[in-house]
């Protein structure tokens, strides 16, 4: 009797095991299996800026073509396309021919709401997107139709991490998919950062990206200037003698840019906030006790071809901080 009883515990927790072991492979599987889609898009991608008609998709915002030899770029050499395994999340846009597209309003030129349909968007990443479509469907022969879903939590885009796809969360498994509970990437443009590419695995670049200022016409303190490149600038925020003042926009990586010069420098420089929802020309060009204005160099250099008369006076420093670009977020890391 106790041998039989042994023996129903043994077999028991033989199949229990059996049952754990089975779960954890199924949970490891999709965290591998995302792999194959950003493999996917990143070649597409590289083809993508290769291709003729992008200096165009670029001119169209007033952006000047990039030097595609830069490293930091991606590039179709380097990134070719996989094959498809059964299960993965890149079989599974194949087989639905849809891929999700989560997205936020960045801002131009990247991506903001559509004046014709405001939920869907429009903007450099999405012609972009486009191009990248077109590669993805004649390389695998098929015909995925891009689904654009935004995200409008009021939390920050950031969150819009926590709903790419993942195996641990139920909404956004490959089955049994709540209708806005997840994305299979994030479609609008993100800087490559530190914190970013540690939650999120980010492609490689397709444009180059650093923040860049704006030069006010608030007169600089007496005795100091000119200040004509970033190293200039530095120097001046971390001169004790000095005190320029320089704005950025709050809860966002300017606003976190400059409170890390104010950690390493101290308090030598002034630093103040951009009006949310303000253009950073337009915010510069009234500026009445700020020298300086944060931006990225690529929107800087969209809204002074969209709207040239927006502090026409002002001058334009780039490379503060350099990111080494763009891309676009696929699954988590962890």
């Amino acid at each position: 009797m106790l041998n039989a009883r042994s023996e129903k515990m043994e077999d028991k927790m033989f199949r229990k095991s059996l049952a754990v072991a089975a779960l954890l492979a199924t949970l490891a599987v999709p965290a591998v299996a995302q792999e194959e889609l950003k493999a996917a898009m990143v070649a597409a991608m590289g083809e993508a800026i290769e291709d003729a008609r992008y200096p165009g998709v670029l001119a169209k915002y007033g952006l000047p073509a990039p030097d595609l030899s830069d490293p930091t770029l991606v590039n179709s050499k380097d990134h070719p396309y996989p094959e498809v395994t059964d299960g993965t999340l890149l079989s599974h846009v194949i087989e639905t021919q849809s891929i999700r597209l989560g997205w936020i309003g960045v801002g131009a030129p990247w991506a903001i709401p559509n004046a014709a349909d405001p939920k869907h968007p429009s903007g450099l990443s999405v012609d972009f997107w486009n191009m990248m479509q077109e590669k993805l469907n004649a390389h695998y022969n098929t015909e995925i139709a891009l689904d654009w879903i935004e995200y409008t939590d009021s939390v920050g885009n950031n969150d819009m991490y926590t709903w790419l796809s993942t195996a641990e969360d139920l909404d956004c498994t490959l089955d049994g998919r709540k209708a806005n509970g997840c994305y299979d990437v994030i479609g609008g443009a993100y800087a490559i950062n530190k914190r970013r590419k540690g939650i999120s695995d980010i492609s490689p670049a397709y444009y180059p990206l650093n923040m860049s200022m704006v030069r006010t016409n608030v007169p600089l303190p007496d005795g100091v200037g000119p200040l004509d490149t970033a190293e200039d600038i530095r120097a001046a925020m971390a001169d004790p003698e000095i005190n320029i003042v320089l704005a950025g926009l709050p809860d966002t990586g300017e606003d976190s840019i400059l409170s890390n010069f104010t950690k390493e420098y101290g308090e030598t420089f002034t630093h103040k906030d951009r009006t949310p929802g303000s253009k950073v020309l337009e915010f510069a060009q009234d500026a009445t006790d700020i020298h300086f204005v944060l931006g990225t160099n690529v929107r800087m250099a969209s809204m002074r071809f969209a709207l040239p008369e927006l502090c026409a006076g002002c001058s334009i420093i780039p490379n503060l901080t350099v990111f080494g670009g763009v891309g676009f977020a696929t699954s988590l890391a962890n």
